[in-house]
């Protein structure tokens, strides 16, 4: 009898930790967000692209923190344009005219391309953990 008791606690556990597993790693994932800011171009014309890049260290305690020093690229039409290094907030900001642009993520060998018509924010929400 009480092997049968262990049993069927084995089997919850095993249950609730499948359930566990599948609902942290559905919710657990690297994310690029575009977001139009607002706003008027500056009297040039240019608008300004920010580019912040989070770093979630894991769904289990841990907290999204801003990666400062990360090289950002920027493209345009293909070709290389400008680069430059986030802040100690994970922030860039580019200023470029009206048009289709890639950004390259160097460190984490990623690429988003981003239209900007207006004042425009790119976040990258990096998983960590997540192989």
């Amino acid at each position: 009898m009480n092997h049968n008791i262990y049993l069927v606690l084995a089997l919850i556990v095993i249950i609730i930790t499948a359930v566990g597993v599948y609902v942290t790693d559905s919710s657990y994932k690297t994310v690029i967000y575009v977001n139009n800011l607002g706003g008027d171009a500056l009297p040039n014309g240019d608008y300004k692209l920010v580019v912040k890049i989070l770093v979630n260290y894991g769904p289990l305690g841990g907290g999204s923190k801003p990666l400062g020093s990360a090289n950002i690229w920027l493209y345009y039409n293909g070709k290389y344009l400008n680069q430059t290094l986030t802040n100690s907030s994970g922030i860039a900001v580019f200023y470029v005219k009206p048009g289709n642009y890639t950004l390259l993520f160097t460190i984490f060998h990623l690429e988003r391309d981003v239209q900007v018509n207006g004042n425009t924010e790119v976040v990258l929400d990096y998983a960590y953990l997540k192989s």
